[in-house]
């Protein structure tokens, strides 16, 4: 817990401490439940240990095996929570703890079976930690911790393993108790001075092994361990575990009261004039287990306490129902005419039942069920843009409070869309359910929702090309189908850092013409797409140089062998072409040529073979029947091999 809440926790304890001891009782008193699994469900052996818990004027109940509990069922979460609820309001049991192994089994389960419970009365009220760290052959490589545990953690399989993954559980409990707002506590063998610091500062309560056969040794076997608990100069709250087990206290207990084993360790723990004893709080006591306590608690008669057990909750919706069982009898009298253990209830009622057991005829408290009304909800469409639909749900509670949204899509749930909003990406039929807190639900109707355009994503363009012009000219060029509404390109001489930029609208145009470049010049240049106010990252850079002029014909030294030196001028017009393309150059020498075209993948579209002059050669290619896209012109002759980048867009 965080200091305010540890402070606070502490100070209503003390309180709850002085008002009982001032009536002569001692404040804790618990028992361990083992294989609770094999218990809560049977009406019979709950309310057996309901019966011993009260005879023994037990407040605390600790219960093991819920891991083995499925309380993600709706069923078996209301038969727990029926059971805290009866233990709670009828048999006098203000805690109820449950007991794990690890954090996640209070993460995973508990946890979130208290945060679907509206009762507080129905909720665990203390996490309990139980890991004997201190077990030597169960830490060991091969031991049941080892195997389950601390090799899934990266802990060691030992002592020191042991307790790292200790205290990390014992931490990760104890904050999740303050956000719960309730006890976390552990269970305590053996440990040392440096450990027991630790665990100090990361738990509420301490319930501390002190497992004799008697009375004369309980204190000062835990002296040492309570002196290392107190070592932080900080209060601490311990309650002393005895057990009942045939081999410790249970022949014991066979003569002796429950309450008689605390009393003398409190008396021997007030008789030790140890200064750091101010820091030890004792709580009380807890009893391990259930299973081997003696019975009937010796002293006392086993208690007839008729009770009503619901099946789930009792706040039922519309249509619903819920079963009523009345403790296990000889004869039942309810209040409603009914003659049966067990009642079915589907409207608002107040009803009690009259059980006679053994000669014995009592009636049980009341039960109140209530019926609660249905939620409604309705689905409202907001302001449409590019591929999105913004869906609001607008519901009233009808009873209680609005608890949880569902949005559905075509019949079938949207995974975790659960709240009050949705954004529709898709055309289709959508819905959602509402359910209050008390369990009702209700859905809206259908509405069909139609989802026009695509929804502005920027994009960031790859592979980008260029092809000179002229000689102060350049095409610059990117793959199409850029998501958008908007494109910039950015560039500039490559010995300043001055950017010019041109911003267009993005039509579904993958090129651009820049002009008024300098001549001979090497430029880097970038793209980026925009959505409205959100721009995407610029592209990779790219660099192009442009060209000088000779004799009136604009050209580009585009050598194809970096050896060449020869002094062949090209220049390709219109670029990008639609029907055909000239095709204009210088050659310091004539003679047999080719001229051919290859597209991006290398292969050859078309080839000729071509006279060449010594001086300014022109050739026209028809492009008609070339599909769109980025082509390369190879010209071979004498002088040498070059070639030209062509764009052809129809």
């Amino acid at each position: 817990m965080n200091r305010t809440m540890k402070i606070n926790y502490y100070y209503a304890f003390l309180l709850f401490l002085i008002c009982h001891t001032a009536s002569g009782q001692t404040s804790l008193r618990g028992m361990y439940i083992d294989h609770f699994n094999n218990i809560i469900g049977n009406t019979v052996k709950e309310d057996s240990l309901l019966h011993y818990a009260q005879d023994s004027s037990y407040n605390y109940l600790a219960l093991y095996s819920l891991q083995s509990l499925s309380l993600s069922n709706t069923s078996t979460a209301n038969m727990v929570a029926s059971f805290i609820k009866r233990a709670r309001d009828v048999y006098g049991i203000q805690y109820v703890g449950a007991v794990a192994e690890s954090f996640s089994t209070i993460q995973n389960k508990i946890a979130p079976y208290n945060n679907s419970r509206a009762d507080d009365h129905e909720k665990f009220n203390v996490f309990n930690l139980e890991f004997e760290f201190w077990t030597t052959s169960s830490v060991q490589p091969g031991g049941y911790y080892c195997t389950q545990y601390l090799q899934q953690a990266n802990c060691s399989c030992d002592s020191s393993g042991g307790f790292k993954f200790f205290i990390d559980q014992m931490h990760k409990i104890d904050s999740l108790a303050a956000q719960q707002q309730v006890i976390s506590e552990t269970y305590l063998g053996w440990f040392n001075q440096g450990q027991a610091q630790q665990i100090q500062r990361n738990v509420d309560r301490i319930l501390l092994h002190a497992y004799r056969t008697g009375t004369s040794s309980l204190y000062s076997y835990s002296k040492t361990r309570l002196q290392y608990l107190a070592s932080n100069n900080s209060p601490v709250d311990v309650a002393p575990i005895f057990s009942a087990e045939p081999n410790f206290m249970g022949p014991w207990l066979g003569s002796h009261s429950q309450a008689e084993a605390y009393n003398q360790y409190e008396t021997d723990k007030n008789a030790d004039n140890s200064s750091w004893l101010q820091y030890i709080n004792l709580l009380g006591y807890t009893w391990f287990d259930w299973e081997f306590m003696p019975k009937p608690v010796p002293g006392t008669s086993t208690t007839f306490n008729p009770v009503i057990t619901a099946s789930g909750s009792t706040n039922i919706c519309p249509g619903g129902s819920v079963s009523l069982s009345a403790t296990h009898g000889d004869t039942y009298n309810w209040s409603n005419g009914a003659s049966t253990q067990s009642i079915t209830v589907n409207s608002s009622a107040t009803v009690t039942c009259t059980v006679t057991f053994n000669g014995t005829t009592k009636t049980t408290p009341q039960s109140v069920v209530s019926l609660r009304n249905q939620p409604s909800v309705t689905i409202t469409e907001g302001t449409y843009s590019p591929g999105l639909v913004p869906l609001t749900a607008s519901a009233t509670p009808g009873s209680g409070s609005v608890s949880t949204y569902q949005w559905f899509y075509n019949n079938v749930s949207i995974g975790s869309s659960n709240s009050n909003t949705y954004t529709a990406t898709s055309s289709g039929t959508y819905a959602v359910l509402v359910t209050n807190s008390y369990g009702c639900s209700a859905a809206s109707a259908n509405q069909s929702i139609t989802v026009s355009g695509t929804a502005c994503m920027p994009s960031v363009p790859t592979g980008l090309s260029s092809i000179p012009s002229t000689e102060t000219s350049q095409i610059l060029s990117w793959p199409g189908g850029q998501s958008g509404d908007s494109i910039i390109v950015r560039y500039h001489p490559d010995t300043t850092t001055t950017y010019d930029y041109i911003r267009m609208a993005n039509n579904g145009q993958a090129s651009v013409i820049i002009t008024g470049l300098a001549q001979n010049t090497l430029y880097s240049w970038r793209v980026k797409t925009v959505c409205g106010s959100t721009s995407g990252a610029y592209s990779s850079k790219d660099y192009f140089t442009t060209g000088t002029t000779a004799n009136g014909i604009p050209h580009v030294r585009d050598i194809v062998s970096e050896g060449s030196e020869s002094a062949s001028l090209i220049s390709v017009y219109p670029n990008p072409a639609s029907t055909n393309v000239n095709v204009n150059f210088y050659s310091t020498l004539g003679g047999s040529g080719s001229i051919a075209l290859t597209d991006i993948n290398g292969r050859t579209v078309t080839a000729d073979v071509v006279t060449i002059n010594s001086g300014k050669n022109i050739f026209a290619l028809n492009t008609t029947t070339l599909s769109n896209g980025l082509y390369f012109i190879s010209i071979n002759s004498n002088d040498g091999s070059i070639n030209k980048k062509i764009l052809i867009s129809h």
